[in-house]
């Protein structure tokens, strides 16, 4: 994705973005920075060397800032310690709402252009996606010590839609999430079989219009035993709207066609 913001090449004043005037942070322990200017190398080509080059660096650093020199305040973590589980999930939802608000007024996640034809027509989709840009996933680490309700969104919920659904399927749901319309969560892992796909309780049976269904027919969710209970789906609790859910697909007729997906609205 292109983005409209940029970072100079030039890094011979070694100014970095973050502490203007190359003032280190107030949290800085005075000693610590008494012993790097005592170090034998050049502590900015080792930064440079880990980053993969002077550009990224400079680019990671100025992404860094906003967040560190954000004027609203909203992304301090002083006072985490003391605030309560629900404080917390609204702190770390107002985070995620101002991270969003700056992406979209640098243009990270922009849309690309129209001679770009590079991928296929379903990823096309995806334009505007803020959480497809490796200058979110920077933004995200920058913003240390509050996990986001939203994150198995980007991490589970939206993969998902991208390597199993169809075109069309993407043309309709990825557009809903990228405006954040559509959260998801991904709920596999059951009380009773963990990570063990096999041994998944969970049913999704199709019910044919002629059973009483809806017109086309219908899906029927159901855990039906206590170890089919979905359990540690994060996101799910307070956040997401959707889950994709992984359940055994049983036909019309009955039979057992094993483990799919299931998108499933839930609030």
């Amino acid at each position: 994705m292109t983005s409209k913001f940029s970072t100079s090449t030039n890094n011979n004043n070694n100014e970095d973005p973050r502490e203007p005037n190359n003032c280190p942070p107030l949290t800085l322990s005075p000693d610590l920075t008494t012993e790097r200017l005592k170090s034998s190398f050049n502590p900015l080509a080792i930064t440079n060397f880990i980053d993969g080059s002077a550009d990224a660096t400079s680019k990671r650093r100025l992404l860094e800032s906003w967040i560190i020199r954000d004027p609203t305040g909203v992304f301090s973590n002083d006072d985490n310690n003391y605030l309560h589980r629900s404080e917390r999930h609204t702190r770390a939802l107002a985070k995620f709402v101002r991270l969003v608000e700056l992406c979209r007024a640098a243009g990270v996640g922009g849309k690309k252009s129209n001679s770009d034809t590079s991928s296929s027509s379903a990823v096309n989709h995806l334009e505007g996606e803020i959480i497809a840009t490796p200058e979110f996933l920077t933004l995200v680490n920058a913003i240390s010590d509050d996990p986001f309700p939203t994150s198995l969104h980007w991490v589970m919920f939206v993969p998902n839609i991208l390597t199993l659904c169809d075109a069309e399927q993407q043309a309709q749901w990825l557009p809903l999430c990228r405006d954040w319309k559509m959260i998801g969560c991904y709920a596999q892992t059951e009380l009773g079989h963990g990570s063990n796909i096999r041994a998944l309780e969970t049913t999704a049976t199709f019910l044919k219009e002629s059973d009483g269904a809806a017109p086309g027919g219908e899906w029927v969710v159901n855990s039906p035993t206590l170890t089919s209970t979905k359990f540690w789906p994060g996101t799910l609790g307070k956040t997401a709207n959707h889950a994709m859910v992984i359940a055994r697909l049983i036909d019309g007729s009955g039979v057992d066609h094993g483990i799919h997906n299931f998108l499933v609205p839930l609030r």
